[in-house]
């Protein structure tokens, strides 16, 4: 008697979609989100390889190396810089997380694509592509799971104006009208007017 499991697999009208599914996940799929991660480190690798074949020795490259990241930390711009693309990665992760533990992918398991993610001066703000058999209702409706995944203040989800099947996620991290941010009015810069000058200031004549 086969077992449960290879017969529900073999009565699936899906198994061959499943099969071909599970490939493309483990391996074009996995290559796709982890891409940025992936060519930071043969960036890295290969610079280091490089100045270990043309130095002679493996500890001068790792100081030079070491020295540049620690040099371009220190630099106030390189420095944010790093930080905004560490949550741009970051919440790319987060949300393709939360679409898998959300249900939100289709019956043969394809998670929505995440073709382009940017940061922005509140936060991240995602560019996602929706499958077949998805709306955008589903993904209106988890805006409150996705900052709790990605530990973020708030997110809004909204449409395209254009298709159907694009939507955009912004996550906000910073409250860019918080108390630590203080708008200054233009009034505030112009001359204060003298209210001692008599020609500003009617007299009153008594009748």
């Amino acid at each position: 008697m086969p077992a449960p499991d290879s017969r529900s697999r073999s009565s699936s009208p899906y198994a061959v979609e499943q099969m071909a599914v599970t490939f493309s996940r483990s391996r074009l799929g996995a290559w796709w989100r982890w891409r940025s991660e992936l060519a930071c480190l043969a960036a890295v690798s290969g610079s280091y390889f490089y100045g270990w074949l043309r130095l002679g020795s493996w500890l001068w490259p790792l100081l030079i190396l070491g020295g540049l990241a620690l040099a371009l930390g220190l630099v106030p711009q390189t420095r944010r810089w790093a930080a905004a693309r560490f949550w741009v990665l970051f919440t790319r992760h987060r949300l393709q997380r939360s679409f898998w533990e959300l249900r939100l992918h289709t019956r043969a398991g394809r998670l929505p694509l995440v073709p382009w993610i940017f940061s922005t001066p509140v936060g991240v703000r995602a560019l996602v592509l929706i499958r077949a058999g998805m709306v955008f209702e589903d993904f209106e409706e988890s805006a409150a799971a996705f900052a709790a995944a990605c530990g973020a203040r708030d997110c809004l989800v909204t449409a395209s104006p254009r298709w159907a099947w694009l939507l955009f996620i912004d996550v906000i991290r910073n409250d860019a009208l918080g108390p630590a941010r203080v708008i200054r009015s233009p009034l505030a810069d112009l001359p204060a007017l003298d209210h001692d000058d008599d020609t500003a200031r009617p007299e009153l004549v008594d009748d």
